[in-house]
């Protein structure tokens, strides 16, 4: 308690000293007022722990008072003259318990303070700072306040969806894969086909499972190609394979590996499929789809399946990168290829979102073609030569004819191109007559018809010549004529006509003909076509007419059967004469036609009714010669030997002599120039000087038909040359025609990789000598009931005895792993293996066992299929063949039957790998009849070194050794050689013989009386080979064919061959590759967990402006686009025509919660409300972002939808959100774009929202900091408490019930919101968990769910997010409320000492002031905010709205200046006039406010007499607290309560205490 005391300074000072207390100190009356200062000392207010003083209060204050007397005297010896001055004591008392009362709450309120900032400190942590810091850079935040154009924020658009891919872990940015290709990205129209040979493209179209995906626009029945690989650029038809789009959904593929080698159309050379059904093409672009698996192709369009069809072969892929794209007429907006088949789920999320969910949710990118310049000029010279490719390849090929011959006579030819060899030519050897039956030409007449009436020697039958010597000239009768009578024509006199040719007849000729037309012909008269019977050659068709009701009518018709060869017997452009009979069988109604005698047809009259063929001669009758009448298609070619048999109708052995036995009589050769089988062969051994083989000639000859003119070449090479064709024949019964695989083959190896011998290529390749040969076998495998039929009982072993030998079975019904324990088997019960060899070696002879005796001839060139482990190991199920409906059972009981056999196939060079040591192709291949036990029947392999050969080896099983052939020539390297073996052919003297043909080049060996045959009655089980080859189908025939018709077959055959590059990979590379990603490290901090979203609330177009002007100027904008722009020629879209809004409007009403009638589609999506968000309560549309930003079209409603304009002028709102996690932080963070559009200007802005895992040590610790908030909230209730029941909360002032509302207030508050934070923090880890799990778990891949199934299971999980975020933004937002009212509660405790109570004291002194001017100020600020927005929002965006304006006036307030200021005069008038009042004067008189109240302040702390330096004072206080409980001293309240009453008194002595 303060003590004024009266007396010396020192005796004062002692007592003060002692007593504890320190007070100001004023002397007695006196003293001098010099000597009055305030000064520190030592004084005491006491009170005591008697609990009888607390029960009385007025007993309480006597005895205080007394107790303080006597301890005054008692101690400081003070006598009565020594007095308190009430007024500072009491200033001193209240101070203290000011004092004290508010640093116990301040304390208490700074420590809540202090907790609550750190327990928020661990929510929060830096790492939500350094996160936000991240994801502003990666995702350019900050370049936001830069957009204000619709363009710009499209743009930034497409950034943020490129940097959104960088975090997401399993996007394209880190793996990569050329495998899956967006081959055409920009929609892009097509006048003609693009041929695109990019470096490094490449996409394995030869995978198990592929998939093609285009957006196209073509017009309706249009056929385009869409894209393809084709074989070679001189035939555009054939692709390797080939995707066309049209009326009939097409994929044609395998023109490189074609299997079918007798191929029934003659031309084809490529699998073609095509839809059952025309696909209907809608109007606009669509999707279209291809799914290719290994067995089966499907056409998709839009979302449904068009086409279903089953491959008969898988597809594969040629060698080579260019790739054919679009067509004429095509519209293609996006082409793409996906390594696994599409199902029908992805193809609708495509359709839907131009991508499937997964790739979009992974952040998965189709690898875009990115064109060099080198890459586009290479195309474009491709285009500008595709045109003269094949002229220009023609021409090469004739330029190389020149060398082709040296020092070879080359005949001149004639007009005819043919030379001459002695035939006559019609001229004017007949006398022009006086009078001519026709009119337009001039014409001759053949006389003397009649008198060659004659029996003919080899026929037997009599006929008339047709080719009379008159005609002839003087030349031998039966010489050849050459008919070219063109405005010349013949007729013959009726008057020598035979009258009557009967109602049978034959008409018998040799001809050449060179163009369709009539041969001979009797008309009624020479002006009209109306003939009695007329002979006509046409094509490939013999017809006869006659005339019925005054109309010729194709009487009947006769062409060469379907199947045989157009080239080889074709009647127009034959290089050769042939034999024609036409009999004509009135009674039997038939007419008969023959070929090189032998029929090729006949047919029945056409005509109904009986009549009769021939007509009497009248006067008007014309008998026409090389034409019809009146004058027109006149026959052009050679004839010999016209003959007409009447009333006769010739036989087939009357025909055939004459085909057979005719001769010419000035040479007295046979006429027949064509040969029969096995008459003539070429010599494949012939070389000409620039050593070209037959081959050459055949393949050169429809390019340069000159070629062949030399006498050695036609003489070598006959059929090659065509010097002569094959004969006409009947065909024989159908062979029994079996293949081993339908498609080339590429058959590989594995090499040794230890072996010294091989060597090695630049590039590190391993060439294998014999020695590391690895071998290969394929089994062949039944599919006549569609599954194997093992049986139980057939796998029971086989004994060492001989009756359990017998007990095979056969490989068509076993699996690989039981054929080779069957073979095991049986070589264990059999003798050792190794004996054979070891006899081997002894004899001289060739061993019984030819496989054996080829291992010990050859070493390491064949496989040893006595060695079990060899055979285990040789198995390769990739190139096991098909055996369908078991051919080879009934095929070898045929072979058996017939005795003969034709074993056919090509083969050539796969790779480096398939040469030897020596860079030598020479592979081996041996046909197994049956593989339990192994049994050889044949051995084809190629030798190289100085003397190179292709041999065969024949193994039998009773001779003393196997039959052996050999053909001394190398295979090619770079070409395919085409190896033929027969069994049973027949020789010039009609013995049986074996024959080894290769490429042409054949030897015969002796006919084996037997060969190897299977045990099982199966012809083939097994093929093995060596060295990796492509290999044709392998044709097995069941006849013997000649060398001719194998020479014949690889000529026709060799130029196709020669295009066929074979699959570019084997089926077991094909089938096992797997497709690696080259994948980058993932580095960022976060990552994605849902793909961005991407929403915008639009306005609706509309017509009615909020101002007549403008309804009358869209009206009349789009009545003047519809009357400039769309009348003929032109025209416009439906849209346009239909909708004025398509070209200008205005803007309609918002979408709103409530606007259930305003929601039209937008790029085919219905709008929705959003539920959370910035735009929740409004109809919304969402994308992904990656569709709009990623793809250029999307195809909605079958309408090609730019994405370009996907924000327009009706977008009135968009927002972008974005979810990422950080592991390392257990943090999840939503990242909001967002944008307000208005009249094209954008004003856009972000905001970051987290949620963290508070787990572990985080937990524990806030825990504990939230279980001491609660504590610290318990005694801050407590206290107030306390006061209230001491004091009363009546009889306190309004500020203290304030105060004590406060405090209870925070401590309620406080503690609850803790608690609640505490569990929301315990259940944090498990929220985070669940919302990941839900965002993450999407099945986006799963075929089961439907699009709008994943789509709302994804929104689903994003709303759970957004309400969690919701909340945690409320607990934020609480808990910054909470913060600030304790912090403000610490403010006003700082009212409890004078010299930290100044920012209190000052508002509250200057509170009226503050008033007065805040309304001073508002009503200035405010006028000059409606000035500035009324004159100047339309022209400046810092006044473009109300809180515009304001937020500019604040800058203004602050000392800043508007950009534009100075550039007119109102906008300067207005800122200088702003700055002045608001800035000079207004906001100075608010600084004077504040000094003026901070003076009052000040003073007032001058003036008060009690007050020290607030720690000075805090310590006294302290140090007052500890005596007080120590002495047990009255409290300061109680003194107090004793001295505010007496007021009178100006001092207090002794004894008043």
């Amino acid at each position: 308690m303060p003590i004024v005391l009266s007396g010396t300074r020192d005796a004062a000072m002692d007592v003060l000293e002692d007593s504890g207390t320190t007070a100001p100190v004023q002397k007695n009356e006196d003293s001098s007022p010099a000597s009055t200062r305030k000064t520190p000392s030592t004084t005491s207010a006491t009170g005591f722990s008697m609990k009888a003083i607390d029960k009385n209060p007025t007993w309480k204050l006597e005895l205080a008072a007394r107790i303080i007397q006597r301890l005054v005297i008692k101690k400081l010896r003070l006598d009565n003259r020594t007095r308190l001055v009430r007024t500072a004591l009491v200033e001193r008392l209240q101070l203290e318990v000011r004092l004290g009362k508010g640093i116990r709450l301040m304390l208490c309120f700074m420590a809540l303070f202090g907790l609550m900032i750190s327990a928020d400190v661990i929510e929060t942590s830096a790492a939500k700072l350094k996160l936000t810091d991240h994801y502003r850079r990666t995702f350019e935040l900050d370049k936001l306040n830069g957009i204000q154009k619709i363009a710009e924020l499209k743009s930034y658009l497409r950034n943020l969806s490129a940097a959104s891919n960088t975090m997401q872990v399993s996007s394209s940015s880190y793996f990569v894969n050329r495998d899956q290709v967006m081959i055409v990205s920009d929609p892009a129209f097509y006048e003609h086909s693009h041929y695109m040979d990019v470096k490094g493209l490449s996409f394995p179209v030869d995978a198990v499972e592929v998939s093609f995906l285009a957006w196209v626009q073509v017009d309706a029945g249009r056929r385009v190609n869409l894209l393809g690989r084709r074989l070679d650029k001189q035939v555009s038809s054939l692709s390797c394979w080939s995707w066309i789009y049209g009326p009939e959904m097409e994929f044609d593929f395998g023109a490189h590996d074609y299997g079918h080698l007798h191929d029934s159309h003659g031309s084809a050379d490529q699998e073609v499929i095509r839809t059952a059904t025309r696909a209907y093409h809608p109007p606009g672009m669509h999707l279209v789809v291809l799914v290719i698996r290994q067995d089966t192709v499907e056409f998709w369009q839009n979302e449904s399946l068009v086409g279903h069809t089953k491959l008969s072969r898988p597809v594969t892929d040629c060698i080579g990168s260019g790739l054919e794209v679009g067509g004429s007429g095509l519209l293609l907006g996006m082409l793409s290829f996906f390594p696994w088949a599409l199902g029908a789920a992805e193809i609708h999320e495509i359709y839907v979102q131009g991508n499937t969910l997964e790739f979009i949710a992974s952040g998965a990118e189709l690898f875009k073609i990115k064109e060099t310049g080198f890459d586009l000029l290479h195309e474009q010279g491709t285009l500008r030569q595709s045109s003269a490719e094949t002229h220009h390849h023609e021409s090469q090929q004739s330029r190389s004819v020149s060398h082709a011959i040296t020092n070879e006579v080359i005949y001149s030819l004639g007009e005819s191109g043919h030379a001459d060899d002695g035939e006559i030519r019609i001229s004017d050897q007949v006398p022009e007559l006086t009078t001519c039956p026709t009119k337009s030409a001039a014409c001759r007449y053949i006389e003397g018809v009649s008198e060659t009436w004659q029996m003919d020697p080899l026929s037997s039958a009599y006929f008339y010549d047709l080719l009379p010597p008159s005609l002839l000239g003087g030349a031998s009768a039966g010489s050849l004529v050459e008919v070219h009578l063109e405005r010349n024509r013949h007729a013959y006199s009726v008057a020598s006509f035979p009258s009557s040719i009967g109602p049978v007849w034959s008409l018998s000729f040799w001809a050449r003909a060179s163009t369709s037309g009539f041969l001979i012909g009797k008309f009624h008269d020479p002006e009209h076509d109306l003939p009695c019977w007329s002979v006509q050659i046409e094509g490939d068709k013999l017809k006869l007419f006659t005339s019925s009701h005054e109309h010729r009518v194709l009487l009947a018709m006769v062409s060469i059967p379907e199947g045989r060869s157009q080239r080889d017997f074709a009647f127009l452009g034959s290089p050769m004469l042939r034999n024609f009979v036409i009999v004509v069988d009135e009674p039997s109604r038939v007419m008969a036609a023959y070929l090189d005698g032998h029929q090729i047809g006949s047919d029945p009259f056409r005509v109904a009714g009986s009549f009769q063929v021939d007509c009497p001669h009248s006067n008007g009758t014309y008998i026409a010669f090389a034409h019809r009448t009146p004058g027109a298609q006149d026959f052009i070619g050679q004839l010999q030997q016209l003959r007409l048999y009447a009333n006769a109708v010739l036989n087939d052995s009357q025909i055939l002599a004459l085909a057979e036995s005719s001769e010419d009589p000035k040479t007295g050769h046979k006429l027949r120039q064509c040969f029969q089988s096995g008459e003539i062969e070429d010599d494949g051994s012939f070389r000409d000087e620039q050593f070209h083989d037959c081959t050459w000639y055949a393949e050169t000859l429809p390019i340069a038909p000159q070629v062949c003119l030399s006498d050695a070449v036609r003489t070598n090479c006959q059929i090659a040359c065509e010097v002569a064709r094959p004969c006409f024949a009947p065909l024989q019964p159908a062979a029994e025609v079996d293949v081993v695989w339908n498609r080339i083959m590429r058959l590989s190896t594995p090499l040794s990789t230890d072996s010294s011998d091989g060597r090695r290529l630049a590039s590190g390749s391993l060439i294998p000598s014999n020695h590391d040969r690895k071998f290969k076998l394929c089994l062949a495998e039944s599919v006549a009931s569609g599954r194997r039929q093992a049986s139980a009982g057939s796998t029971q072993g086989v004994s060492g005895s001989s009756d359990g030998l017998a007990e095979h079975i056969p490989a068509l019904v076993m699996t690989d792993s039981e054929v080779i324990v069957k073979s095991c088997q049986y070589l264990e019960a059999s003798r050792d293996p190794r004996s054979y060899v070891a006899e081997s070696r002894k004899q001289s002879l060739r061993p019984a066992d030819g496989a054996l005796y080829l291992l010990h001839e050859y070493p390491g060139m064949f496989q040893n299929v006595t060695d079990c482990e060899s055979l285990r190991q040789s198995i390769d199920s990739h190139c096991a063949f098909q055996v369908e409906n078991d051919w080879t059972k009934h095929f070898d009981e045929i072979v058996e039957r017939s005795g003969q056999l034709t074993i056919s196939f090509w083969v050539r060079p796969s790779s480096p790998n398939s040469l030897n040591s020596r860079g030598e192709f020479t592979p081996s291949i041996q046909f197994l009849a049956g593989v339990a036990p192994p049994e050889v029947f044949l051995t084809v392999w190629a030798e190289g070194g100085l003397f190179p050969k292709v041999a065969a080896y024949f193994h039998t099983h009773n001779a003393s050794s196997g039959e052996y052939l050999e053909v001394g020539t190398r295979l090619s390297l770079d070409d395919w050689t085409h190896i033929s073996v027969t069994f049973g052919s027949k020789d010039a003297k009609g013995h049986s013989e074996l024959t080894l043909v290769v490429n042409g080049m054949a030897i015969a060996g002796d006919f084996p009386e037997s060969w190897v045959r299977s045990r099982n009655a199966n012809f083939l089980e097994a093929i093995s080979f060596s060295s990796e080859m492509l290999i044709s189908p392998v044709e097995f025939r069941s006849t013997a064919l000649h060398v001719s018709d194998l020479q014949s077959f690889h000529y026709n055959e060799h130029a196709r061959m020669k295009r066929r590059t074979g699959p570019s990979r084997s089926d077991a590379e094909r089938l096992q590759a797997q497709l690696m990603y080259s994948r980058e490290p993932f580095q960022e901090p976060s990552f994605l967990v849902a793909p961005p979203i991407l929403q915008q609330v639009r306005i609706q177009k509309s017509t009615e402006c909020s101002s007549d002007a403008g309804r009358f100027a869209l009206e009349r904008m789009w009545e003047q686009a519809l009357s400039t722009r769309c009348h003929l020629p032109f025209t416009c879209d439906a849209d346009l025509k239909a909708d004025p809004t398509s070209l200008l409007a205005c803007g309609g009403a918002h979408r709103s919660r409530h606007d259930d009638d305003l929601a039209p589609k937008w790029f085919g999506q219905e709008p929705h409300v959003a539920l959370a968000g910035d735009l929740e309560g409004f109809h919304v549309y969402t994308e992904f972002l990656v569709s709009i930003t990623d793809m250029p079209v999307l195809v909605r409603e079958d309408r090609a939808l730019r994405t370009q304009a996907y924000i327009d002028q009706q977008t009135t709102h968009m927002a972008v959100q974005l979810v990422l996690f950080a592991p390392e932080h257990g943090i999840i963070s939503e990242v909001n774009i967002g944008g307000h559009l208005d009249s094209g200007n954008v004003e856009a802005e972000y905001h970051v929202r987290h949620i963290s895992s508070v787990e572990g040590l985080k937990l524990m610790a806030y825990s504990i900091l939230g279980a001491l908030v609660v504590l610290i909230c318990c005694v801050v209730m407590f206290d107030t408490w306390r006061r209230i029941c001491l004091q009363g909360f009546t009889s306190l002032c309004m500020t203290a019930r304030v105060q004590l509302i406060m405090d209870i207030g925070i401590g309620l508050v406080v503690p609850a919101f803790y608690v609640v934070r505490s569990f929301q923090n315990a259940a944090s880890g498990a929220l985070v968990k669940d919302m990941l799990r839900q965002l993450l778990e999407v099945p986006w891949s799963a075929d089961s769910l439907s699009y709008a199934e994943k789509e709302g299971q994804f929104f689903h999980a994003l709303h759970d997010l957004e309400i969690s975020l919701l909340t945690e933004t409320f607990m934020h937002l609480f808990a910054f409320f909470v913060s600030w009212a304790v912090l403000l509660r610490i403010m006003q405790l700082t009212s409890a000492h004078p010299r930290i109570a100044v920012l209190i004291n000052t508002v509250v002194y200057g509170f009226d002031d503050f008033w007065h001017f805040l309304i001073l100020f508002v009503l200035l600020f405010m006028g000059f905010c409606l000035i500035a927005k009324t004159l100047f929002g339309p022209e400046h965006h810092e006044f473009e709205t109300y809180g515009e304006t304001l937020k500019s006036q604040f800058l203004m307030c602050l000392g800043t200046v508007p950009d534009d200021f100075g550039t007119e005069m109102e906008f300067t008038i207005y800122v200088v006039v702003f700055n002045f009042v608001m800035f000079f004067l207004v906001v100075n008189f608010l600084l004077a406010i504040i000094v003026e109240s901070y003076l009052r302040v000040k003073q007032d702390i001058e003036q008060m007499n009690a007050e020290q330096e607030f720690f000075t004072d805090m310590g006294a206080v302290m140090f007052t607290l500890a005596k007080r409980w120590r002495h047990a001293w009255p409290k300061a309240r109680t003194i107090l309560r004793v001295l505010e009453p007496a007021v009178a008194k100006q001092h207090v002595d002794l004894a008043l205490l």
